[in-house]
């Protein structure tokens, strides 16, 4: 989105969640009673110049377009409605996220792997032995999650938190 910039800032401080003052422009997330709103204004130098929406067109084209829909309708005082579905993640894919990034933020602090699953799956998995750990049904769950933790490791929650990448199950990292 493109605008004046100081008088959408100050419409929207009472939604404010998180702000973010980048080089791009200010980057924030919105908070309403349908869901978290993520957005990028561009402030342009000119005082007196229109609102331009800017729209990404790809793949994600018809999630865009309903996310400005809501934007538009938060502006105009009403609710912004329901996130779209595509956009929505299932009670399994939050949990597996969440799973992910206790794994990633366990790697990044050093801590051993069967101590990290033991923190997801209970200490029961440190009475394992080396053999009955690496037959059981948590090894291969908790070594699924930690090659999707690669993605948080590498950068993707910026992707995620941008739109430019999908969360869930089926992450393109």
């Amino acid at each position: 989105m493109r605008g004046d910039g100081g008088d959408i800032l100050s419409r929207l401080a009472p939604y404010a969640r998180a702000r973010y003052d980048g080089p791009d422009g200010v980057h924030l997330v919105l908070d309403s009673a349908a869901g978290l709103l993520r957005l990028v204004i561009v402030v342009d130098r000119q005082p007196d110049a229109p609102g331009t929406w800017f729209i990404i067109d790809d793949q994600h084209l018809v999630a865009r377009l309903a996310c400005v829909a809501r934007f538009g309708r938060l502006l105009a005082g009403e609710m912004p409605g329901p996130l779209p579905s595509t956009l929505r993640l299932s009670p399994q894919q939050k949990l597996r996220q969440i799973r992910m990034l206790c794994i990633a933020e366990g790697r990044r602090m050093g801590v051993a792997v069967r101590r990290i699953a033991a923190g997801i799956y209970g200490e029961h998995i440190l009475r394992l032995s080396r053999n009955e750990w690496r037959a059981s049904s948590w090894h291969r769950a908790f070594y699924r999650d930690l090659d999707g933790a690669g993605f948080y490791l590498n950068g993707g929650h910026i992707a995620l938190l941008q739109g430019l990448k999908q969360g869930g199950d089926s992450l393109a990292a």
